[in-house]
């Protein structure tokens, strides 16, 4: 199988080579499904009943205690469980631990927040935790400015999500402690 070293087309910046733009958008996607459901305070619950080989009624009864704690309302469990069900790809990768959600919850106030990046966060959680399709958040944005094509608003989307995630990578991987070397922008040289 071969597969692409680059995502983009040639001379674009702050675009991430495929394997990183896969590997930080899992980390959103997690911090996405962590960050949803009761805004982070109960996603660590999902992930301990889904790893037992059994669930007790004990167990049930003390999730739904946390759940009715947290604030959480039965729709928006709802929607959650149905989206998890249907889910075509069932995979441990799906969820993160409170402490994983934790810092990535950190890095991306660190990166984008503290230094006035609000509108990248917004994208990001539009796209993540909301779960937005980018042909949703293009005409949403279409919407807002009359005025621009809707061939504009998804290239700014899709530009918004890529700087967002550039920035993020390095912050993510210090905190992973993964191979940070590994990032450079396309307009970059490589060394061999």
């Amino acid at each position: 199988m071969i597969h692409a070293a680059e995502v983009g087309k040639a001379g674009e910046h702050a675009r991430l080579r495929t394997l990183e733009s896969v590997w930080i958008q899992g980390k959103l996607r997690m911090w996405g499904r962590w960050s949803y459901i009761g805004g982070g305070s109960a996603g660590n619950m999902f992930n301990q009943l889904l790893a037992s080989k059994t669930v007790s009624k004990t167990a049930i009864n003390e999730a739904l205690r946390r759940m009715k704690k947290a604030g959480i309302s039965k729709p928006e469990l709802e929607v959650f469980l149905r989206e998890m069900l249907n889910g075509k790809n069932k995979s441990s990768l799906a969820f993160c631990s409170d402490e994983e959600g934790l810092k990535i919850d950190g890095v991306i106030s660190a990166v984008l927040t503290s230094k006035g990046h609000d509108g990248l966060v917004g994208v990001l959680a539009q796209r993540y935790r909301w779960r937005k399709s980018k042909r949703q958040m293009s005409e949403e944005l279409q919407e807002q400015h009359p005025d621009w094509s809707y061939m504009t608003c998804r290239r700014r989307i899709d530009i918004w999500l890529s700087l967002a995630e550039s920035m993020l990578y390095t912050s993510m991987c210090d905190t992973f402690n993964t191979n940070s070397e590994r990032f450079y922008l396309q307009s970059e040289p490589e060394d061999v």
